[in-house]
């Protein structure tokens, strides 16, 4: 068969007798991409993937292509798993040693926060409650300039959990913050780690945002 860009081609009503949110049958599937291809294509396999919403399907030929669940895409390809980010040992350490202030007792869970962060701040009580089972290490990170320079006020005036947050009008630049901050960024920027909240748990991998970590550590005794 031969191969076509069908990445974004709306096929709109083409599950006729499948219920929405259903993988078509083997014989409708063929109906859909020889539609699509323009070419007589029968389908082999149909395989439901409910965490992508969406049916694998493989053809007589040996080409794979996944169609969405409402009926409405249809994508040539393969899926392939994003791999885990993990953050060496040697750099690990090294943001835990330029940690601006810890609470909580258990194994060192890096924060990388800024008091400007507006999802830390709204998830704050949240992210406390881990203290309950890690350490966390709460690192002043600053990727834009506001947000940089909010970062070494929190270095230069040693804030800790109680104030990390709070607005202030004046701020404090000191040469001890400034470095400390772009001692941070260059670690970060090999990893690519651009934004706040970002979390570094004791195995190293490399979580982005408070949902994410909420999948990553919960547990049914005690849900996070």
């Amino acid at each position: 068969m031969r191969k076509k860009d069908l990445l974004g081609i709306i096929l709109p009503s083409l599950f006729l007798s499948t219920a929405y949110g259903e993988c078509p049958s083997l014989q409708e599937a063929s109906l859909i991409l020889s539609r699509v291809t323009q070419t007589i294509t029968v389908v082999t396999q149909v395989t439901p993937l409910p965490q992508f919403k969406a049916c694998q399907v493989k053809t007589e030929s040996g080409d794979t292509f996944f169609l969405s669940d409402d009926g409405k895409w249809i994508i040539e390809g393969i899926l392939i798993k994003v791999p885990q980010l993990v953050m060496e040992e040697k750099d690990r350490r090294k943001l835990m040693e330029r940690a601006l202030f810890k609470v909580g007792k258990g194994e060192p869970l890096i924060v990388l926060t800024n008091p400007k962060c507006r999802a830390c701040t709204e998830n704050k009580d949240k992210i406390r409650k881990l203290a309950k089972r890690f350490t966390l290490l709460f690192v002043p990170v600053g990727f834009e300039k506001e947000e940089f320079k909010a970062a070494v006020d929190a270095y230069c005036g040693n804030k800790n959990l109680k104030d990390f947050f709070k607005e202030e009008r004046g701020i404090k630049v000191c040469d001890r913050g400034k470095l400390k901050v772009w001692t941070v960024q260059g670690i970060l920027k090999k990893y690519g780690i651009t934004a706040t909240p970002t979390f570094i748990l004791p195995d190293g991998r490399v979580i982005f945002g408070v949902k994410e970590l909420t999948e990553e550590v919960k547990t049914e005794r005690e849900p996070f």
